[in-house]
């Protein structure tokens, strides 16, 4: 619970400050140590970046590249190659190189326990010294997830949360409204599947969306999101009847046709793709994909009109209520052979006219860091930005993140199996405590 108020004032403090960070220009560092070396004779330096973000002109992978593009520039005696995979493969390939202990030099992590502990504990990642990153406006928290035994692996990129993205010309020209309660999301879900268009998209075949869901719907129905840090810590049961009544409304909403069909063998590409192409009318993902406003792999038609509103709410919550946490960052690995000219573009990345500014500007995402409000910003920006001023509380990622990367596998699984009738669900509220425990005994 103490995590999670310090979330909550994170995110409060980013929300209502929206302030620039630092006034240091890009480029106005210099050789002394503050990571823009101009290379007058320097030895030549390769550094390996590694990135789920596989699309280089746009969204965030584009803001990740201009800034490379730019360090290069400055620096010409560093070449920044790029490994960029879609983010399953690049959560599959991080195994094969943690394998063989040979990470590239920078990669991103989650700063969640179930992914960045393991490469921590392994002795994967190097211990970077947090005073290199003070006044560039991270907020309170931000590094929490990126730290253990009070020191720091890994620095913050973005500030998440969980909304539900419409197309609002759906919904316009079917004479329909956005749903504000989950009786109006099954209703609305009904009468898109009449009219032969698909309600809700997600990729649920990668399987970690389902336990955010289920986060969602257990709040939803006890008004709180403490029952499942409590059953995590062993503190209460995911036998509680609320947790059962919550898997029963899940499964009830998929049986009801809320989902597109086969939304279980769904990838986030495919997901998402069915969704810019206009072929559903809801999407259920995180606050990184602000960038749907200006994607023109997307028709105009659809950039012109995707917009966002807060997940559903019952009469035990409020729309406030969020499914809101710090997700990824940046890492460099310990068998890196230039972990100095790592830092330094590391400094140069997080320096105020770069990302915080330029992945807020592009629509991209809204970053860990307190940025300034331009006044251009797209109708999608400033609706993600009345969401987070109407947080009331803020839940984290428990269920999925906060355990060891065999209770995340399970537990994805056992959603995939309540969804297709494999387990009931008092089995799923078993099961799911069962695996609980073994990750407590795991952690002993």
């Amino acid at each position: 619970m103490k995590k999670r108020l310090l979330m909550l004032v994170s995110i409060l403090a980013l929300s209502i400050t929206l302030a620039a960070c630092n006034s240091n220009a890009k480029g106005s560092e210099n050789s002394d140590g503050n990571g823009t070396d101009k290379g007058d004779g320097s030895e030549k330096v390769t550094l390996n970046f590694f990135t789920p973000n596989p699309d280089r002109e746009t969204g965030m992978g584009g803001v990740e590249q201009q800034i490379i593009d730019s360090y290069m520039e400055e620096n010409p005696h560093v070449t920044i190659e790029v490994e960029a995979l879609q983010d399953e493969p690049y959560k599959d390939k991080i195994k094969i190189y943690s394998s063989t202990d040979q990470l590239p030099d920078i990669l991103m992590t989650w700063g969640q326990s179930s992914f960045i502990a393991p490469l921590i504990d392994n002795g994967l990642l190097h211990e970077l010294d947090s005073a290199e990153f003070e006044g560039m406006g991270f907020i309170e928290g931000s590094f929490d997830g990126f730290s253990k035994d009070g020191k720091l692996y890994g620095v913050p990129k973005n500030t998440d949360f969980l909304p539900l993205f419409i197309n609002k010309r759906l919904f316009e020209e079917n004479g329909l409204e956005p749903p504000k309660t989950e009786e109006e999301l099954i209703a609305v879900s009904k009468q898109f599947r009449d009219l032969g268009i698909n309600p809700v998209v997600t990729n649920g075949m990668d399987g970690w969306i389902l336990p955010m869901w289920f986060d969602y719907a257990l709040q939803r129905e006890t008004g709180s999101f403490d029952l499942m840090d409590q059953a995590l810590a062993g503190d209460a049961s995911y036998t509680d009847p609320a947790v059962i009544d919550a898997a029963a409304k899940m499964k009830g909403m998929v049986d009801a046709g809320v989902f597109a069909e086969g939304f279980l063998t769904a990838d986030y590409g495919t997901a998402r793709n069915l969704f810019g192409q206009e072929k559903a009318a809801m999407y259920l993902m995180g606050a990184w994909e602000m960038g749907l406003a200006t994607d023109e792999n997307f028709p105009e038609s659809f950039r012109e009109n995707v917009g966002v509103i807060n997940y559903p709410v019952t009469d035990k919550s409020e729309p406030g209520d969020l499914l809101a946490y710090n997700g990824a960052g940046y890492s460099i690995a310990e068998n890196s052979e230039h972990k100095e000219e790592a830092v330094k573009f590391l400094k140069y990345f997080y320096s105020s006219e770069n990302w915080p500014k330029l992945v807020w500007e592009s629509g991209a995402g809204m970053p860990a860091q307190k940025f300034d409000l331009t006044g251009d910003e797209s109708q999608l920006q400033k609706e993600m930005v009345d969401i987070f001023n109407s947080l009331t509380s803020a839940s984290g990622t428990p269920i999925l993140d906060e355990s060891t990367p065999e209770f995340k596998e399970t537990i994805m699984s056992l959603h995939q199996e309540l969804f297709t009738g494999e387990l009931t669900p008092e089995e799923f509220g078993e099961e799911l405590d069962a695996a609980a425990q073994k990750a407590r005994e795991a952690s002993e």
